[in-house]
C-alpha cells in the first residue's frame, strides 16, 4: 500500500510538471484572425485569456518579446530575427505567469495569411539556447484558426491603400511600430514632391528610433509601386540626423502608389503613400 501511494504522489509530481512547461510553451493567438492594412489586431501569448489587459499583469514583468510577421507558407524557411521576410510589428511584455498581449496595426503586406514569429531572450535558458522561434500554423490544434492571421491587401489599382499617421512629432505626422518611425503626409498623399530633369518625383522622408532606443547598424529603404509595373524607388542618399535620425533622399520614376519599406538591424516598417507631383 505504502509503495501505491508513493507511485501515486510521483505520478502526480509528474503530471504537474507536465503541465507547468505545456502551459509555459510560447505561442500566440491573433484576434481577430482577419485584416486589412491600417486594421488594429490584437496577439496575445498562448496562456493568456481572451479579453487580458495591461493592467493586468502580475509582477514582476518578464524580458520583452519582440513579434514579427511571417507568411505561413514561408515559416520552415526562417531561421533568424535578421531574416528581411520578417516584419516587426511589436514588443510583448509577459508578466510572471507568461501572460501578455500586444495591440499593433497591421502593415501593408501582400495577401497572405501570417504567423508570429518572436524573439525571446527570456526563453534561452529554457531552450538550450534559442531566443528566436517561428510558430508554423499547425495542420491540427485546438487553437489552429487563431495562430494565424489573414491579411488583405485592397486594390491599389482601384484605390491606393495610403497609410495614415499614428502621431505627430517635432518632425510632424508619423507612422510607428513602437520602436522606429517615418514622415508621412496627414492624408496619404505625397504632394510636396516635384519633378526631377529626368521626370522622376523627389521626396526626403524622415525616420527616427523611438526615445532612448538605438539601433546598431544602418537604415536601408526600399520603394516599390503597387498599381502598375515600374523600376523602384531610388534612394539617393541615406543622411544622419540629430538623436539617431535619418533622412533618405529619393526619387520616384513615376506618380502612383508606392510602398516604402526601411529595415535598420531585425526592425521593418512598411507604408503606403500616393505620389502626385507638385
Amino acid at each position: 500500500m505504502r509503495r501505491l501511494a508513493g507511485l501515486l504522489l510521483v505520478a502526480a509530481a509528474v503530471a504537474a510538471v507536465l503541465a507547468s512547461s505545456a502551459g509555459a510553451a510560447l505561442f500566440f493567438l491573433f484576434q481577430p484572425t482577419a485584416a486589412t492594412p491600417g486594421d488594429r489586431v490584437t496577439v496575445r501569448t498562448g496562456g493568456t485569456p481572451a479579453g487580458f489587459t495591461l493592467r493586468q499583469r502580475k509582477r514582476p514583468l518578464q524580458k520583452p518579446i519582440r513579434v514579427y510577421l511571417v507568411p505561413n507558407r514561408l515559416a520552415g524557411e526562417v531561421r533568424g530575427r535578421f531574416d528581411p521576410r520578417l516584419h516587426f510589428v511589436g514588443v510583448l511584455v509577459p508578466d510572471r505567469d507568461a501572460r501578455g498581449v500586444l495591440t499593433f496595426t497591421v502593415p501593408p503586406l501582400d495577401s497572405d495569411t501570417y504567423v508570429a514569429a518572436a524573439w525571446c531572450p527570456g526563453c534561452a535558458r529554457y531552450s538550450r539556447g534559442r531566443s528566436f522561434f517561428v510558430f508554423a500554423q499547425p495542420a491540427v490544434s485546438r487553437d489552429r484558426k487563431q495562430m494565424a492571421l489573414r491579411v488583405q491587401l485592397p486594390d491599389p489599382t482601384a484605390e491606393c491603400p495610403v497609410t495614415l499617421p499614428t502621431s505627430r512629432s517635432s518632425q510632424g505626422f508619423t507612422h510607428g511600430n513602437g520602436l522606429l518611425s517615418s514622415t508621412v503626409p496627414l492624408d496619404g498623399v505625397v504632394t510636396g514632391a516635384h519633378y526631377e530633369p529626368d521626370g522622376s518625383v523627389s521626396w526626403k522622408p524622415g525616420w527616427r528610433p523611438a526615445n532612448g532606443f538605438r539601433f546598431a547598424g544602418p537604415l536601408t529603404v526600399k520603394g516599390e509601386r503597387l498599381d502598375a509595373p515600374s523600376p523602384p524607388m531610388r534612394v539617393l542618399a541615406v543622411r544622419w540626423g540629430t538623436g539617431n535620425s535619418w533622412r533618405t533622399a529619393s526619387t520616384f520614376p513615376s506618380e502612383g502608389c508606392w510602398r516604402i519599406t526601411g529595415r535598420v538591424d531585425d526592425i521593418a516598417l512598411s507604408y503606403v503613400v500616393k505620389v502626385v507631383a507638385g
